[in-house]
C-alpha cells in the first residue's frame, strides 16, 4: 500500500476511516469492517493485502498529509481541493481493477498457481518433454494438477489450451496481452518475475501487482463462463461462499421462518452472534437474497424515516431513534438496506 494507492480509497467530500480501509486490505470481516467497506465501495479489495502493517500504512497518510493532499482528523483523513485533482489523474493514469470482484467468489490464488503448472504441463507435453522442472507450487495443486493432467491428457489437451489462451490474448488490449504472456511458463520459457515485467513497462511494484491480480480474475472469470472442459475444471473446488459456513447456516434458518432466539438455542450460539450473522449477510449479499422486510416493518421503517428525513445516510446516528422500540441492529439493517437501494457514491 504505497501512498499512490491509498489516495484512490479516499473521497474529496467525505472523511474515510482509515482504520476501515487497513482492515479491508488485511481481510478483517467485522460487520463495521464490512459496513463501511460497502460504503466506500470497497468490498472488492477484501483481503487484497494481508501482509500490510500499520507502519506502512502510516507513513502512505503521512507523505499525502506532506504534500497537502489529504487532512487528517484523528484516524480519518478527506482529500484536500489539490489531493482530489491528484486522485483524477492517478485514476486517469493509472491501472484501475475491473474484476476484483471475483477475489470473493473464487480462490484467484490458487487458481493461478493451477492454470500457470497446467501451462507448463500442456507445453512440455506437446513437444513430447519429460526432462522438465516444474513450477514451484503448493504440494496440493501440484497433487491436483496430476490427477488433472491423467485424466485429461489424451483429450486433445493441447489444442484446447493453445485455444483457450490465443482467445483470451486477442480479447486484452495488447499491454495486457504482453504483460500476461510474459509471466507464463513453457517449453524453453522460463517465465519471468512480475518485478522483471514491471519494469520493462516502466510499473511500480504496486500498480504491477494490481495489473496482475486483475488480470487473474479476469482469467477465472472467463474460465467459468467457458465450454472447454479441461480449462474449466482447473476451477474445480475453488468456489468461495460471499459469507462465512456459519452466517450461511444462520441465515438459512432465519429465511426459514425461525425466530433469532430459536436459532440461538440451537445453534448455541450468543443472540449477538446471530445478529452479526444476519448483518454480515445482508452486507455481503444481494439485497433480493435476504429478507429485510421481516426484521423492518412498514411501521417502524416509517418511524425512523421520519427522524432522519432528509439527513445524509452517513450522518444517520442511532441516538436519533434509539427511543422508538427499535435496536440498533435493526437500525443499522436499514442502513444497509438504504445504501443498496441508494447508490449515493460516498
Amino acid at each position: 500500500m504505497d501512498a499512490t494507492q491509498l489516495i484512490t480509497f479516499l473521497s474529496p467530500t467525505a472523511p474515510r476511516r482509515l482504520r476501515v480501509i487497513e482492515n479491508i486490505l488485511v481481510g478483517k470481516r467485522t460487520v463495521s469492517t464490512l459496513y463501511w467497506g460497502m460504503r466506500y465501495h470497497q468490498l472488492s479489495w477484501l483481503g487484497y493485502e494481508k501482509g500490510l502493517t500499520r507502519e506502512t500504512m502510516n507513513q502512505s497518510v503521512a507523505e499525502l498529509n506532506e504534500r497537502g493532499w489529504v487532512i487528517v482528523d484523528q484516524t480519518n483523513a478527506q482529500l484536500t481541493d489539490r489531493g482530489a485533482a491528484e486522485q483524477r489523474r492517478v485514476l486517469q493514469s493509472r491501472y484501475q481493477p475491473q474484476y476484483f470482484n471475483i477475489r470473493l467468489v473464487i480462490d484467484v490464488a490458487t487458481f493461478w498457481q493451477r492454470l500457470l503448472l497446467a501451462t507448463q504441463v500442456v507445453s512440455e507435453q506437446s513437444y513430447q518433454n519429460n526432462q522438465y522442472y516444474p513450477l514451484q507450487v503448493s504440494w496440493q495443486v501440484k497433487q491436483t494438477i496430476k490427477r488433472w493432467f491423467s485424466h485429461y491428457h489424451n483429450s486433445g489437451l493441447q489444442g484446447d489450451f493453445q485455444a483457450f489462451w490465443q482467445t483470451f490474448f486477442t480479447q486484452l488490449p495488447s499491454k495486457q496481452a504482453t504483460f500476461m504472456s510474459r509471466l507464463l511458463v513453457g517449453h524453453q520459457q522460463p517465465g519471468e518475475t512480475l518485478t522483471q515485467v514491471a519494469r520493462d513497462f516502466g510499473l511500480g511494484e504496486s500498480e504491477a501487482k494490481l495489473m496482475e491480480v486483475d488480470l487473474i480474475c479476469q482469467l477465472a472469470k472467463r474460465v467459468s463462463q467457458t465450454d472447454n472442459g479441461s480449462v474449466h475444471a482447473l476451477l474445480s473446488g475453488l468456489k468461495t461462499p460471499l459469507i462465512s459456513e456459519s452466517a450461511a447456516l444462520t441465515l438459512r434458518s432465519f429465511m426459514a421462518g425461525e425466530s433469532l432466539q430459536t436459532i440461538s438455542q440451537k445453534r448455541a450460539l450468543k443472540l449477538s452472534t446471530v445478529r452479526e450473522h444476519l448483518l454480515e449477510a445482508a452486507i455481503m449479499l444481494p439485497k433480493e437474497q435476504f429478507n429485510f422486510q421481516r426484521v423492518l416493518q412498514p411501521k417502524l421503517v416509517a418511524q425512523m424515516q421520519d427522524r432522519l428525513g432528509a439527513v445524509p445516510l452517513d450522518e444517520w446516528q442511532f441516538k436519533q431513534v434509539e427511543d422508538l422500540q427499535v435496536e440498533f441492529w435493526q437500525f443499522r439493517l436499514l442502513e444497509i438496506l438504504r445504501s443498496k437501494q441508494i447508490d449515493d457514491k460516498h
